[in-house]
């Protein structure tokens, strides 16, 4: 009970209700269509991106995280929820969907989503997913976009999970 105890940064931060949750489902994407989602970075604020996930019915989808996008609405807003339910604390990042792009950005990451789990002559069955496997910090007064592109031959849904948490220190 008194023995020294060591956590992990992302751990901490959210015992201290600085780790933050947006999850979001779009429905009806087209085969050829992407969907957008707008990660919208103030300044002073370094938001550490733990999970990106997107799961989908079936592949082929490519997945590409921008940066400095240009668009001229930003779109729907999506709750983004504290995961210390006994904090008030809330982000600074804003997370939206649907925004009205004119330009994706530089892209920074690349993803492919594959159809798999069907055997000879089968159709693909369950949920294909893809993750970044590692920790992304994003720079203030930054916009980023992940943007799914639907290249599957039907229509799709698709499923987005970021968790990150966010200090205001200089990295």
């Amino acid at each position: 009970a008194d023995a020294l105890t060591v956590i992990s940064e992302p751990h901490s931060m959210g015992h201290h209700g600085y780790m933050f949750h947006v999850g979001y489902k779009a429905t009806g994407i087209l085969d050829t269509n992407s969907f957008y989602i707008h990660i919208k970075v103030p300044a002073a604020t370094f938001p550490h991106f733990t999970r990106f996930r997107t799961s989908v019915g079936a592949g082929d989808i490519d997945v590409t995280l921008f940066e400095d996008p240009t668009t001229s609405a930003d779109g729907t807003s999506i709750a983004t929820v504290n995961t210390n339910r006994n904090s008030s604390n809330t982000p600074g990042t804003t997370v939206v969907h649907t925004p009205t792009v004119s330009a994706d950005g530089t892209a920074i990451h690349t993803q492919w989503i594959t159809p798999t789990g069907a055997g000879i002559g089968q159709s693909p069955q369950g949920v294909e997913s893809a993750e970044a496997g590692e920790e992304w910090v994003f720079a203030p007064s930054t916009n980023y976009l992940l943007k799914l592109t639907n290249n599957s031959g039907a229509t799709i849904s698709a499923w987005f999970e970021l968790l990150f948490y966010e200090i205001g220190a200089t990295p």
